[in-house]
C-alpha cells in the first residue's frame, strides 16, 4: 500500500511541469490565426484598390453603329408579246402504204424480175413474176368454145320457133299458141347458156391475166419469199413491198398539247421534220391528215398521223424522203393565243408566283396564272388582278430567306442588262 501511494506521488508529481507547455501551444496558434486574417484582409484591400484603380484608369469605348446587309439581285423586264404555242413531238418513220403481194393462180414460176431482191426499187407497173399460163390458155379455148356451141343452140332454137309459130296458124284453130310452142323457154335456155359463157371466158381471161404479177406502184422490196422455178398455189406469198413516194410520221401528243391545236385539232397543219444525218440538218414538211384512235389510257396521249411525200425540188436525190426508220423531231403551230406575259423558267416561284422589284426595291411575291411552260420560258396569262404590267422589275436571282416586303438592291450587272433590254 505504502508502495502504490509513493507510486502516484511520484506520477503526479512527473504531470505537473507539463502545463505551462500546453498554454504556450494555444498561444501560438492564436498568433498564427490572426496573422491569417490581418494577411486576408490586406489582400481584399489591395484587390479592392485595384479594382477601383482599373475602373478609374479604363479607356473609352467608341460606339459603332451597325452596318445593315441590304441582298442584291438580278432582274429583268417583264414583256409581252403575241405568242403562238410551238407543239414538239418525235416519231418513227414509216411508209404510208405497206402490200403483201400474192398469187391468185397455181402454177410454175417461169421468170421471176432481177429488180425482185430485198432493198430495191421496182417502178409502178414493171413484171415483178410470170406463171406458166398453158392450163389457162386452155381454159380459155374450151370456154370459147363452149360459147360457140351455145351461139349455135340459140340460133337453131330461134328458127325452130319461127317454124312453130307459122305452122300452128297453118292449123287454123284460132287459139293462142303456148310459150312451149312457140320454144320461148329453149331460147331462154340458149340466151342461158351463152351468158354462162361469156362469163367462163371472162374468168378465164382473169386467170390469165393473174399469171403476170406487176409492181401497183413504185415501190421497195422489203421481203422476197420465192424463187426462179418455184411452184406457186393460190394465196402464196411472192413479196412484201412499201411505198416509196409518201412516208409516215407518227407523233405522240400529251393531251395538254392537244389543247393548244387548232379548232380542227390541227388536221392539215404543216408539220416541220427535222433530224441530223452525217452531221447535216435535213428538213422535211408534212401536213397533220388525221389521229389514230382515241386516248392512250398508260400515256394520256393520242397519235398525230403525219404524211410526207417526195419532194422532187430537193437537190439530195438520197434524202427527198427521211429514211424509212428513223425518228425525226417535229414542230407544229398550234393556235395563237393574243398577248401574253413571257418569263424565264428560272423567274417562276413554286411553280405559282413571281419575285417583282417594286419601285421602292422591296419584295414584292405575286401570284400568276401559267398557261404554258417550254424549255427557256414560261406563258403568263395577263390578268389586272395579278397586278403585273409590262416591264415590271422581274427578279430572276435566288434569295435565301424571301419575305414579302424585304429591301433589296439591284445589281450593277443586272441594271445594265436591264436598261439594254427596254432599249
Amino acid at each position: 500500500m505504502e508502495n502504490l501511494e509513493l507510486k502516484n506521488m511520484e506520477n503526479n508529481t512527473s504531470e505537473e511541469p507539463k502545463e505551462p507547455e500546453e498554454k504556450s501551444g494555444m498561444e501560438d496558434k492564436a498568433d498564427n490565426t490572426v496573422l491569417m486574417v490581418l494577411l486576408a484582409i490586406g489582400l481584399l484591400a489591395l484587390g479592392a484598390y485595384g479594382m477601383k484603380w482599373l475602373m478609374d484608369t479604363k479607356p473609352e469605348a467608341k460606339k459603332a453603329i451597325p452596318e445593315t446587309w441590304t441582298p442584291s439581285v438580278q432582274v429583268i423586264p417583264l414583256t409581252e408579246k403575241n405568242y403562238t404555242p410551238v407543239i414538239r413531238a418525235e416519231g418513227e418513220v414509216e411508209a404510208a402504204t405497206k402490200t403483201m403481194l400474192i398469187s391468185e393462180v397455181a402454177g410454175s414460176v417461169v421468170h421471176i424480175s432481177p429488180l425482185l431482191e430485198k432493198g430495191n426499187t421496182i417502178p409502178e407497173g414493171e413484171i415483178i413474176l410470170k406463171v406458166d399460163d398453158a392450163d389457162y390458155k386452155t381454159q380459155l379455148t374450151s370456154a370459147k368454145s363452149t360459147l360457140a356451141d351455145a351461139e349455135l343452140m340459140l340460133a337453131q332454137e330461134e328458127a325452130r320457133a319461127v317454124q312453130a309459130e307459122r305452122d300452128w296458124k297453118k292449123l287454123g284453130r284460132g287459139t293462142v299458141a303456148t310459150d312451149l310452142v312457140l320454144r320461148k323457154p329453149q331460147i331462154k335456155s340458149a340466151l342461158a347458156r351463152i351468158e354462162a359463157a361469156q362469163a367462163a371466158i371472162e374468168k378465164a381471161e382473169r386467170d390469165m391475166a393473174k399469171t403476170v404479177i406487176r409492181a401497183p406502184y413504185t415501190c421497195l422490196v422489203d421481203r422476197k419469199f420465192i424463187d426462179e422455178g418455184a411452184y406457186v398455189s393460190m394465196m402464196s406469198q411472192i413479196a412484201e413491198v412499201s411505198s416509196v413516194d409518201e412516208y409516215e410520221v407518227r407523233l405522240p401528243l400529251n393531251l395538254n398539247e392537244v389543247g393548244f391545236l387548232d379548232k380542227a385539232s390541227g388536221i392539215g397543219s404543216e408539220v416541220l421534220l427535222e433530224s441530223m444525218i452525217g452531221g447535216k440538218l435535213y428538213q422535211w414538211k408534212g401536213q397533220a391528215v388525221r389521229f389514230e384512235g382515241g386516248v392512250d389510257s398508260s400515256t394520256f396521249s393520242r397519235i398525230m398521223v403525219v404524211s410526207v411525200k417526195r419532194d422532187s425540188a430537193k437537190e439530195d436525190e438520197n434524202f427527198q424522203l427521211p429514211p424509212v426508220g428513223m425518228f425525226v423531231k417535229a414542230k407544229l403551230q398550234g393556235q395563237a393565243m393574243g398577248k401574253v406575259f413571257s418569263i424565264p423558267g428560272e423567274a417562276l416561284r413554286e411553280g405559282t408566283s413571281v419575285w417583282v422589284l417594286a419601285e421602292n426595291d422591296l419584295l414584292e411575291v405575286v401570284d400568276v396564272t401559267v398557261i404554258r411552260s417550254e424549255r427557256d420560258q414560261v406563258i403568263i396569262e395577263p390578268k389586272e388582278k395579278d397586278n403585273l404590267v409590262a416591264g415590271d422589275r422581274i427578279i430572276v436571282s435566288p434569295i435565301a430567306i424571301p419575305v414579302n416586303g424585304m429591301k433589296l438592291e439591284v445589281e450593277k450587272s443586272s441594271e445594265v442588262q436591264d436598261s439594254e433590254n427596254l432599249k
